[in-house]
């Protein structure tokens, strides 16, 4: 059914702990927008196919629902549980595509509707994006790994958390701030959603 408005919930909120030397447990946040058109963006890890049909069911929906599937990035703990969503057209990257067929190639941005948008915010990697979503309580920006979690711009062990994953740090800090400047709240790639802090500098 038509919303209103944009609504988005984290179906589950992404984690990185590490448990050892260069060994991590992950997974990235799955996040549901419901608006004109159903949106999952980032589907976990394999082993998150049955958290997602559950959770999908407690939104009243089952994946067939799902109109649109967004990837931030490919890094594998976002992108499992692709095969949930055959009917789904998938964005990611540049690329919209609907079974085998490639709709289009985009530049910056590819709107879905009135209320959900995605744009390019690259340095994790140079393909990754994020989705923005009007709700009513504002800009919800959903980021993949752009923001790992909140408040990953905080000094660990002589480095910001995120650099060590970023492809090209400046080009990732450009984003981050683009972000910042227009989103009231994030969803990062590996944390629950958090608000933005308008009063900070990054």
């Amino acid at each position: 059914m038509p919303q209103n408005i944009a609504s988005v919930i984290v179906l589950k909120p992404g984690y990185a702990r590490w448990v050892g030397y260069a060994s991590q447990r992950a997974c990235g946040t799955i996040t549901l927008v419901r608006s004109h058109k159903n949106c999952i963006v980032d589907l976990g890890i394999p082993a998150d196919k049955e958290l997602i049909i559950k959770q999908l069911k407690a939104q009243k929906l089952i994946p067939k629902d799902i109109d649109f599937v967004i990837l931030t990035h490919s890094d594998v703990d976002h992108i499992g549980n692709m095969n949930l969503f055959p009917d789904a057209t998938f964005i990611g990257g540049n690329d919209v595509i609907q079974g085998d067929h490639f709709l289009e190639f985009f530049k910056e941005t590819y709107v879905i509707d009135e209320y959900v948008s995605v744009i390019h915010t690259p340095g994790h990697d140079n393909r990754s994006t994020s989705v923005l979503v009007k709700t009513v309580k504002g800009v919800v920006a959903i980021t993949g790994d752009l923001f790992e979690y909140n408040k990953d711009w905080l000094t660990v062990d002589s480095s910001e958390a995120w650099e060590p994953w970023s492809q090209d740090k400046d080009l990732q800090n450009a984003s981050r701030n683009k972000i910042w400047a227009v989103a009231d709240y994030i969803v990062p790639g590996h944390g629950d959603m958090f608000k933005v802090d308008k009063s900070l500098e990054l």
